[in-house]
């Protein structure tokens, strides 16, 4: 269909808006990584905060690797990105799956349950959280955060819920007369099907957990157990008093480069499998 002029000015206001919305979004990581290849004295020069770097450094990377712990607080973030990933995603499958395919009584009430703890903030349970944290020894532990993260209700439990109702009931009825069990149908029939929503899932929980500040520094005391989130935070104190800006830009970059990579890598699968559980439910 041909456009009439008005449509194609408001379609070019939006463009505009939108290319607008996106420079604010990555103008703030582009004056990031420029400032953090400049030592600090260009850093601090007259007009050095805006101007580009004369000479581009690497060596703040390496300082930052090498002087804080850095290799350590990525090894803490990616077991406990990996387990809780897997773990939460698990958990939601199988609540998802159990609340949308079986009639049973509480099927409602679980279900509304869900949707109506995501409108109460989670600040409001943290007192009680704290104390049951410290009087089950599970504070200042890696487990003890992975339990956190493994729970069966959120976004994930949605967006599987709505696939789950999506897929046709026949076949696990086709492997229920071939003599399969209530777990083997969902472990081999609904399982594969649930696939890209499981993808999708997947991504969101791992960057959720990856870039999370907030549990961490709740629940862990010692600097060795420390994900990035919270190691940059570490990094900043000290930076900060000494002023070493170009440093502590560097040490921004190389936490957030890895979700950069893993977004721009599943960006379309992420936002089509998401749609799709949404449009199937």
């Amino acid at each position: 269909m041909k456009k009439t002029k008005l449509q194609k000015l408001v379609l070019f206001l939006f463009f505009i808006l939108f290319m607008l919305y996106a420079l604010t979004l990555v103008f703030p990581f582009l004056w990031t990584m420029y400032n953090s290849l400049k030592d600090n004295r260009e850093f601090f020069s007259a007009g050095g905060v805006w101007s580009l770097p004369h000479n581009w450094l690497l060596v703040n990377y390496v300082n930052v690797w090498k002087e804080y712990n850095i290799p350590v607080y990525f090894v803490n973030s990616i077991k406990i990105t990996v387990i809780g990933t897997a773990l939460t995603v698990i958990m939601s499958a199988v609540t998802a799956y159990v609340v949308a395919k079986y009639d049973f009584r509480l099927r409602k009430a679980i279900y509304g349950m869900a949707l109506t703890v995501m409108l109460f903030p989670a600040i409001g349970s943290i007192s009680a959280l704290y104390k049951f944290m410290s009087d089950t020894g599970l504070y200042n532990t890696h487990v003890g955060i992975i339990i956190l993260y493994s729970s069966g209700f959120g976004l994930n439990f949605l967006v599987l819920y709505s696939f789950f109702q999506g897929i046709s009931w026949s076949y696990a009825e086709a492997a229920f007369v071939d003599g399969a069990s209530d777990w083997q149908v969902f472990r081999k029939v609904m399982l594969p099907q649930a696939r890209p929503a499981l993808g999708a899932v997947s991504i969101i929980s791992g960057i959720g957990i990856w870039n999370d500040y907030f549990t961490p520094w709740m629940f862990l005391a010692d600097k060795d157990k420390f994900t990035l989130a919270l190691g940059l935070r570490q990094i900043v104190l000290e930076q900060s008093y000494a002023a070493d800006w170009p440093k502590l830009f560097a040490a921004m970059i190389i936490v957030t480069v890895p979700v950069l990579i893993v977004y721009s890598f599943f960006q379309n699968t992420l936002i089509e499998n998401t749609v799709s559980g949404g449009l199937k439910g």
